[in-house]
């Protein structure tokens, strides 16, 4: 009896051994969550930005300061006191500045002024650096309902951002696809696929659901469905063909797993995809991206579904690196927001996750839907984004 109780010893003790690592890696604080150092991140990023703002230092003798300033103040959706009363002084000379800050200060404006300052923009949009910087000028404008005459002599005419901006304006009568159109066999036969359904209303947390090589949906122990609720709106909530826009919809091939080293996505593990165009060889394998390549593998959705063209408009156009991820964003930021206790990151898919104030995981939708991928062995190949219906959502 003493020698089977010794050796039961050694057997729980063995195991404990070989468990504690994998138990540690899960339990190990991360601490950029930790509530020390959410308070400490935030009050460092505000007074950088009051500072600046203060010290009326003009953007022409810190370009890069203010460029920092603006990711800041949109990550935060932080006003400053007298910012606003500064802005137009920007505005006026907007045009006098590199692509990029024009670019960092139109994504602020976007995001955290959408309608304020259209009278001042209207007289300067056609004086940016580059069509794309029109374009998101003529997109702040239309938030406003305004819409400049453009005619052949503006640089943005015979643009692909033109293109894209005329898609979108006058907003035309959506035709939404239904769940079920994409669990059957003439989409993507025999394929295991992410599929993320979206709200037209970005700021409504959409879901994410995982299709089997049949074609049928992964369930729970009851049978139903799993549904994963997954962001895909950006802090800015700018269309989807512009730099930090909202995720595109349309096909991504996933290339496979990762961690990230941004401390803002965190330690979960992420899906890595790209975009067409993004790169060749990993989307179409190694041939050329084209259009009929891309539409030959959404037909016929994408005859009666063409907003299913974005993804292929916007890697086209320059997006790169839209990632599915976790957060370490502190909710907090955005407890007034309707996608709450979503954080919207810069455009790609968000699933939420809970830290205690330790920084110690304890909640999260990310981890659920990969360890549904590794329950199911299933390996995708492909991830669509697509707008359905406002229907009820329910799940993780």
């Amino acid at each position: 009896m003493k020698l089977y109780l010794y050796n039961l010893i050694l057997i729980i003790i063995f195991s404990l051994c070989l468990i504690k690592p994998i138990l540690g890696q899960q339990e190990k604080p991360f601490p950029f969550a930790s509530a020390k150092a959410r308070k400490s991140i935030t009050w460092e990023l505000k007074n950088e930005i009051d500072s600046l703002v203060s010290l009326s230092l003009q953007p022409e003798k810190a370009e890069n300061l203010w460029k920092k300033a603006f990711w800041a103040m949109e990550l935060m959706l932080y006003s400053p006191p007298k910012w606003e009363e500064r802005i137009p002084y920007f505005i006026i000379h907007l045009s006098s500045f590199d692509a990029e800050f024009q670019r960092a200060f139109l994504e602020m404006l976007y995001t955290l002024y959408p309608t304020k300052f259209s009278d001042q923009i209207i007289p300067v949009w056609h004086t940016l650096a580059n069509a794309k910087n029109q374009a998101m000028a003529l997109e702040y404008l239309a938030v406003s309902h305004l819409f400049p005459e453009i005619t052949e002599n503006h640089t943005i005419y015979s643009s692909d951002w033109y293109r894209a901006y005329q898609k979108r304006w006058p907003a035309q009568k959506i035709v939404y696809p239904t769940i079920d159109s994409f669990s059957n066999d003439y989409f993507l036969p025999g394929e295991e696929i992410l599929c993320s359904f979206q709200f037209t209303d970005r700021g409504k947390p959409g879901f994410l659901m995982i299709r089997k090589k049949n074609g049928e949906w992964v369930t729970d122990d009851n049978g139903k469905p799993l549904k994963f609720k997954q962001l895909a709106r950006s802090i800015s909530n700018l269309p989807y063909y512009l730099t930090n826009g909202n995720t595109p919809q349309g096909l991504y091939r996933v290339t496979g797993f990762d961690y990230s080293s941004n401390e803002w996505i965190g330690p979960t593990k992420n899906v890595q995809m790209v975009l067409p165009y993004e790169n060749n060889s990993s989307f179409f394998n190694g041939q050329q991206a084209t259009p009929i390549s891309y539409e030959a593998l959404l037909n016929p959705l994408i005859k009666d579904f063409p907003s299913l063209w974005e993804a292929h408009d916007a890697g086209k156009m320059g997006r790169t690196e839209i990632i599915a991820h976790g957060t370490t964003i502190d909710p907090a930021l955005n407890n007034n927001e309707s996608y709450f206790p979503c954080t919207p990151s810069l455009g790609c898919l968000c699933s939420p996750e809970i830290w205690n104030k330790k920084g110690k995981r304890v909640e999260s939708t990310q981890q659920a839907w990969i360890d549904a991928l590794k329950k199911n062995n299933i390996q995708p190949k492909w991830l669509i984004v697509v707008e359905i219906a406002n229907i009820d959502v329910s799940g993780k």
